[in-house]
């Protein structure tokens, strides 16, 4: 595909045209782009910028293409970098979020102030996932990923020249609330495990409590990830299902996650037992059987899909008067071993947190009387 420049000699002064067919992101249909300049070397360089933008399948006219079109270009072109569950959830703030309120405006007309009151609407009365709260406030950790995916795709529209800046840098982003980690207490623990006993939900329980890994991380793990020979649970895989009987497991997003975590006896002994009950299953269910080698699964070996998990939990914590989410458990996990004056750095290797300041910032309503403890010690100490 070749451009054309044309000199335009006027009576006052010279300038130049470049023009070029491009497809229309929107409607499929091919177009013709013109833009004049002072100068040749302008021309010429916006000239070559544009066609291989379009060689890209990415090129618009920014003075015409809208915040809508140019979000469904971006995301068709970046999902393929997501993971499918991060991709489900950009879509979804893209449709029920961004393009409703943002996407009749043009890209090229997009300011700071607009994506301001977009942000402070979102704040205000942006929840659009349910029936009988639709209209209420969202919470501000909820609206700084609407924000971060916007600025995120802004960011593309700058670096493809559809952009001179990003309107989303002027805009003070929303602050999530600190809010400080629920967990439950021992007695609260050994009601919850009695009463899961015989489900499905017992062992992820059980692992969850006595691991602190996350929910993806225990329904993903493998009977090859357990070596019952040095007591330990490798992470290896995760689970990003989010439809029922529609398996999908990934790797670790980060080394830190990719990790070894030690295991006591009693999670031994119950991985054993859970093993033998496993053959059963297997046995009984024949040719029906799901090979997927989870440890924890359906009892014809079908992997357990997450979103169920966590809702059916939730549901049966409450019933048993424990007000408490099956991610609440890896908190409540951390703040055992803080309170039993394990070092912050074990925790955070344990919990596979990228630093241990991430650790220390999450669990802080429980270090600060460990550091009273360790000033107390020392005084002791010196006073001997």
């Amino acid at each position: 595909m070749r451009g054309t420049i044309i000199k335009n000699e006027g009576a006052r002064k010279t300038t130049y045209s470049a023009m070029l067919w491009v497809t229309d992101p929107a409607t499929g249909k091919r177009k013709q782009v013109k833009k004049t300049f002072d100068q040749r070397k302008q021309a010429e360089d916006w000239l070559n910028d544009s066609i291989n933008q379009n060689k890209k399948g990415i090129f618009s006219n920014p003075g015409k293409l809208t915040v809508k079109e140019y979000m469904e270009r971006w995301f068709n072109t970046h999902k393929v970098d997501l993971a499918s569950k991060t991709a489900r959830r950009y879509e979804g703030i893209l449709n029920m979020h961004i393009i409703p309120k943002l996407g009749g405006c043009q890209l090229a007309n997009l300011t700071p102030l607009l994506i301001q009151e977009f942000i402070d609407s979102e704040l205000s009365a942006g929840r659009q996932d349910n029936k009988k709260t639709v209209g209420k406030s969202l919470s501000g950790a909820t609206v700084r990923y609407h924000y971060i995916v916007l600025h995120k795709a802004l960011d593309q529209a700058v670096d493809w020249g559809l952009l001179s800046y990003n309107p989303a840098d002027r805009v003070k982003a929303p602050r999530a609330e600190k809010k400080e980690a629920k967990i439950i207490n021992k007695d609260e623990i050994d009601t919850l495990l009695q009463g899961l006993e015989g489900s499905y939900l017992y062992l992820p329980t059980f692992l969850a409590i006595y691991t602190g890994m996350r929910m993806g991380e225990i329904l993903g793990l493998t009977w090859r990830d357990v070596d019952f020979t040095n007591g330990t649970i490798n992470i290896r895989q995760s689970s990003s299902q989010v439809k029922a009987d529609t398996p999908e497991f990934k790797e670790p997003k980060t080394g830190h996650s990719r990790r070894a975590i030690d295991i006591p006896p009693l999670v031994i002994e119950t991985l054993k037992k859970h093993k033998k009950q496993h053959a059963k299953w297997k046995l009984a269910a024949g040719d029906l059987w799901q090979d997927y080698n989870l440890v924890c699964c359906l009892e014809d070996g079908r992997p357990i899909n997450p979103p169920t998990l966590s809702s059916r939990f939730t549901k049966l914590a409450g019933k048993m008067g424990i007000s408490i989410t099956f991610h609440k458990l890896r908190h409540t996990h951390a703040s055992l071993l803080l309170q039993n004056k394990v070092p912050l750095k074990i925790v955070s290797e344990r919990l596979g947190h990228a630093s241990v300041g991430i650790t220390g910032d999450i669990y802080s309503h429980v270090t600060p009387g460990l550091g009273r403890e360790a000033a107390q010690g020392l005084e002791d100490y010196l006073k001997k």
